[in-house]
């Protein structure tokens, strides 16, 4: 007999308020999706470290956020491998609920979360380790040479964790063809158990609106607007998108970066830009609601990434009316499709010519 209501567990290493990344991102859009549709929605998500407490030892804490039921998961170990020590957790933590309550769905939101539990779930393909490892030039992702170092271990260990996990889930979900076909290839995923299912929007929400106050607020005058949105890591490439500036013909522009930074990749950017760092707009966290006016405001979106599983900014920016310049990185040619130009990462001339082409006018079907 189908039910009207399932009891849906989901399962995410971030949740509101803390949102570091687009699998973050994904995780809420779901959540409150599903919330919406009058299902039972419990969030099973790590809770921040606090100041001067030892949480090791605290408790699971619960709260109610718009209909949703949020547990949260002391995990006192830091980044990168905080992840790695959630999963454990929440593993140990769903056998124990389970016991006593049985879900009718357990969904691990991001695949690789899923190694540590046992039971019967549903998991999210976005990247695979395997990518993030070879994704700058062969090597992993890395800001310097000691963050290199540091990351290495981890990604080596993640991909073993990782092939646990795709091998345990029931069935499994890709945000993108490429993402889908990757775990296909390289983790042996039985296609018959991988479904394509796209990473949605609200276009209403994301559409076309009056930016005219947003661009007086940020002082900027006549100058064309190359924008970007996200959180700003190694894998973004933005050393790459600061070195096309310099390369670009067209010389009244301005770059306006929204979003946060990983610890010390800004410096990496910045040390890129050289001269050209005054033509550079710092816009930090933007709150949702202001960003259609930030995409509206842009003569072109840029995502410069070695690697994407799906690219939200890419499908916001298109919805608002903005064409895009992206590379041929993982999924990106496959979401922007002929809304924009793509062009190889890792290389900075043949970025600037793509935004030259868009900025001078040249028209794209949106």
């Amino acid at each position: 007999m189908k039910k009207d209501r399932l009891d849906i567990c989901l399962v995410n290493s971030e949740f509101i308020p803390q949102r570091g990344s687009g699998q973050a991102v994904y995780a809420e859009k779901i959540a409150r999706g599903l919330a919406a549709a009058r299902h039972r929605v419990t969030v099973v998500t790590a809770r921040l470290p606090e100041r001067g407490r030892r949480q090791s030892r605290n408790l699971p804490s619960a709260v109610n956020i718009d209909g949703m039921r949020i547990v949260r998961l002391p995990v006192p170990v830091p980044d990168p491998s905080r992840w790695i020590a959630f999963a454990l957790t929440a593993g140990g933590y769903l056998r124990r609920l389970e016991a006593a309550r049985r879900f009718d769905v357990i969904h691990f939101l991001d695949a690789h979360v899923g190694y540590a539990f046992r039971g019967p779930f549903v998991a999210t393909l976005h990247q695979s380790f395997r990518q993030r490892m070879r994704g700058d030039c062969g090597l992993p992702y890395h800001s310097s040479f000691s963050n290199l170092v540091k990351r290495s271990p981890y990604y080596f260990a993640a991909r073993y964790l990782e092939k646990i996990s795709v091998r345990r889930a029931s069935a499994l979900i890709s945000v993108s063809r490429a993402t889908g076909d990757e775990f296909i290839r390289r983790y042996k995923a039985a296609p018959s158990r991988v479904s394509l299912v796209y990473n949605g929007i609200d276009t209403a929400f994301f559409r076309p609106v009056d930016a005219s106050s947003l661009r007086r607020r940020l002082k900027i005058g006549n100058e064309k607007i190359i924008l970007y949105v996200g959180f700003s890591t190694p894998r973004k490439g933005l050393e790459d998108l600061a070195a096309a500036l310099e390369r670009m013909n067209d010389r009244n522009v301005r770059l306006v970066m929204v979003g946060r930074w990983e610890a010390g990749y800004r410096e990496k950017f910045l040390a890129r830009l050289g001269k050209n760092r005054h033509r550079v707009i710092e816009a930090g966290y933007v709150p949702d609601d202001q960003l259609p006016a930030y995409y509206s405001m842009a003569d072109l979106f840029v995502l410069p990434s070695l690697l994407e599983g799906f690219g939200f900014p890419l499908v916001e920016a298109m919805a608002c009316g903005t064409p895009v310049v992206g590379t041929t990185a993982g999924s990106i040619p496959e979401i922007i499709g002929d809304c924009g130009l793509t062009v190889p990462a890792r290389d900075p001339s043949a970025l600037a010519g793509a935004m030259d082409r868009l900025l001078s006018g040249e028209r794209l079907a949106m």
